[in-house]
This record gives structure tokens, C-alpha cells and sequence, in this order.
């Protein structure tokens, strides 16, 4: 998929939100930009945190990517409608860390990577929980209770869909990681591991009571 076509599709799916949007009341409005905002930050923030472990080599990932945890707790507590700011917080943090937008869009191919990559890891967590709500394995809350065994799992099989939805969509053409995909994929994989559970734990410790108001999946 090159850029253009990326950026088409993006457009045409935020423009179906904007639809959705348009025949919500106000109330539903406010509620859908003070979750897209809270998610934004989380992803946003997290992402900052770990800028310093990150390798100066991009095949191999940060061993403590707290992200990831941070986008499953928002599709946990707002459901998949705040995957725009999720993304969004995830090309935010980027630019930041690259310390500015011409930083981070100077070169087309890291242009491209950056994009793809985030996006794949914004969705990752998504396919996850719907095949766990395929195979009935979604039940993420027992009588307003977290089912840790539930969300944990969700975590590794988020991390691999994710790894392998990088591997296969964005580096699968990078000579660095044909050069070493071994040890690519198991970066990746583990630091997406420990920073999912890292971050999961904080924020159930963190969001315990709002865990159990708030079940959106």
C-alpha cells in the first residue's frame, strides 16, 4: 500500500466517523471527545516515557513498548471509537520525539514506516479482541470484576498480531530485517509483551473503579 492510498483510506474512514458524529447528541459528543482525548494522552504519553530505550536501529524494537498496554486499556474502557486517538496520539508522541514534523516526514520511506507501523499497532489489539470475542474468550469482566487471566491474555495474543502485522506490512521489504528477521520479530514481540502487561497492571490499579463502569467490549 503506498502512502496515497493510505492517507485516501484514512480520510474516507475519519469521514464516516464525522457522519456518525453528525447524528449523535451533544452529550454523546462530549463523551466521544473526552474518551478520544483520554486515549490520545495515554498512547501519547507512554510512548514519551520510553523514548530513551528506544534503538538507534529500527529493526530492533524497545524492549519495554508500554504503548501497546496503553491502547488495550482504551479499547477496554471507550470501546474501538477512540482508535482516531489512538493513532493520533501515537503520530503526536512521534513528531515530538523527533522534534518536529519536518523531522519526522524528511525522508518518504520513514515517512511511510512511521505511519504504517503505527497504524498496525493501533490495530493490532483490535483483531485481538475480536477473535477472542469469536471464540468467546472477551468476557473481560466478571461481575464488575477484572478478569486478569482474560486481559493478560489479550495482551500476548495483541502483541503477536501486532509484531506479525509489522513484520508482514511494513518491514517485510526493509533490508535490515531481511538481513535479521529472528531477531526483529523476537524484539518486537518481547518488548510489546513486557510493556502490554507493565502498562495493563499499572492501569488497573490505577482505573479499577472505572474498569467496572465503563465496559465497552
Amino acid at each position: 500500500m503506498s502512502i496515497k492510498q493510505f492517507i485516501s483510506r484514512t480520510l474516507i474512514a475519519l469521514e464516516v466517523v464525522s457522519s456518525k458524529l453528525l447524528h449523535m447528541n451533544v452529550e454523546d459528543v462530549k463523551q466521544f471527545i473526552s474518551h478520544t482525548l483520554i486515549a490520545l494522552t495515554m498512547v501519547m504519553v507512554s510512548r514519551l516515557l520510553i523514548s530513551g530505550f528506544d534503538s538507534k536501529d529500527f529493526v530492533i524494537g524497545n524492549y519495554l513498548w508500554l504503548p501497546i498496554g496503553a491502547v488495550i486499556l482504551s479499547y477496554l474502557l471507550f470501546g474501538f471509537k477512540v482508535f482516531p486517538g489512538v493513532l493520533l496520539g501515537y503520530l503526536i508522541a512521534e513528531m515530538l520525539i523527533e522534534g518536529s514534523v519536518a523531522g519526522m516526514y524528511l525522508d518518504a520511506d520513514i515517512s511511510q514506516r512511521e505511519l504504517l507501523s503505527r497504524t498496525m499497532s493501533s490495530l493490532g489489539p483490535i483483531f485481538a479482541i475480536v477473535i477472542m470475542r469469536a471464540f468467546s474468550l472477551s468476557n473481560f469482566f466478571d461481575d464488575n470484576k477484572i478478569n486478569i487471566g482474560h486481559i493478560f491474555f489479550l495482551v500476548l495474543l495483541s502483541a503477536v498480531i501486532s509484531t506479525l502485522l509489522k513484520t508482514f506490512f511494513v518491514y517485510n521489504e526493509a533490508q535490515k530485517f531481511l538481513d535479521n528477521p529472528v531477531e526483529h520479530i523476537g524484539s518486537y514481540l518481547v518488548g510489546d509483551m513486557i510493556g502490554g502487561i507493565v502498562f495493563i497492571y499499572i492501569g488497573i490499579k490505577v482505573f479499577a473503579l472505572f474498569f467496572g463502569r465503563n465496559k465497552s467490549i
